[in-house]
């Protein structure tokens, strides 16, 4: 992998004018060096938070790619069916060039979203640090191809107090 970053700022209410981490700006310029138009997040293992990850790195690059629209698509939950469907839309707004990060579910759970990392230009793998098993991440990496990814976005384990939030937060 090219690139690596740290966890983005613990505090998820931080406001929209917070500064991004200096790791997770220095993996939005790893990326820009591979000239991608549609990245995909790949979770490690399942319950991995790769829609924060797509976020985070969103944010961290939004002040330098303001000339270029980027797309954030949630592809979690796609049936085989819709997954060749979506690969076919996700590269229709990348011919009207705007830039796509699309979110999958985990691989080990869910292999109907592979078609959506194969057919992405690179890949970020979400770890969450304590939770994502060795085995799992390297058969994540094995499924899409090692050499596919460009970098990763690793968090730290969800407190109790946190993930009971976040759980709430889902449900709202």
């Amino acid at each position: 992998m090219a690139a690596d970053s740290s966890a983005p700022p613990a505090d998820a209410s931080s406001t929209d004018s917070a500064i991004p981490s200096p790791a997770l700006q220095r993996l939005w310029f790893a990326l820009e060096r591979h000239a991608w138009s549609f990245l995909t997040v790949v979770p490690a293992h399942p319950g991995a938070p790769a829609l924060d990850a797509a976020t985070a790195v969103l944010e961290a690059g939004a002040p330098y790619a303001y000339t270029q629209k980027v797309h954030l698509e949630d592809a979690t939950g796609l049936s085989p069916t819709a997954a060749a469907q979506k690969v076919l839309e996700l590269r229709e707004r990348v011919s009207r060039g705007e830039r796509v990060v699309a979110v999958i579910d985990s691989l080990m759970t869910h292999p109907a979203s592979l078609p959506l990392a194969l057919a992405a230009d690179g890949c970020l793998l979400c770890v969450t640090l304590g939770e994502t098993d060795f085995g799992a991440a390297s058969k994540t990496l094995e499924f899409v191809g090692r050499e596919r990814f460009l970098g990763s976005v690793t968090f730290p384990r969800l407190t109790k107090k946190q993930r009971r939030a976040a759980s709430q937060k889902k449900k709202a």
